[in-house]
Parts: structure tokens; C-alpha cells; sequence
């Protein structure tokens, strides 16, 4: 849904719902959740995905989560 601009509301369920189902939050799900809160117009919920995203791609090694989600940090005003 958010790669087509659908229903945002709906995929930010699914992403909630998801990311309940996991101990441990992923973070590429909590990347995406801050797409979608990006794209519904919350950047204080983008942020805060985005940074919780971006500390897991840290702890993981994954370098391309980091530039991901440092770059949209930088987009939002927040890094």
C-alpha cells in the first residue's frame, strides 16, 4: 500500500500489527513505518521510526539501513 499511495491508514495497521507479532522490532519493519508516517504527513512519528530503524540497522551491521535512514533524517530535519 505505501508503494502505490494507497490507503496509508491500512498499511500502518498492517506495519503495527507486524511489528507486534515480533519480539524483537525489526528494523526494516520500523523503516518502513516511518515511510508511511512520512507519507500520511507525521514527521515527529517519521523521526521516531526512522531513529529507532536506524539504531537496530546499526546494531545489525547494515550499512544500507544506516545510509537509509540517515538520509531521510537528514530529509526531515533531523539529523
Amino acid at each position: 500500500h505505501l508503494q502505490e499511495n494507497k490507503d496509508l491508514d491500512k498499511a500502518m495497521k498492517w506495519i503495527d500489527k507486524a511489528l507486534e507479532m515480533s519480539e524483537e522490532k525489526p528494523f526494516w519493519m520500523l523503516r518502513q513505518k516511518s515511510l508511511i508516517h512520512a507519507a500520511m504527513g507525521d514527521k515527529k512519528g517519521a523521526v521516531k521510526a526512522a531513529k529507532a530503524s536506524l539504531e537496530g540497522a546499526e546494531k545489525a551491521g547494515n550499512t544500507d539501513y544506516v545510509k537509509l535512514n540517515k538520509d531521510s533524517l537528514k530529509e526531515w530535519g533531523a539529523l
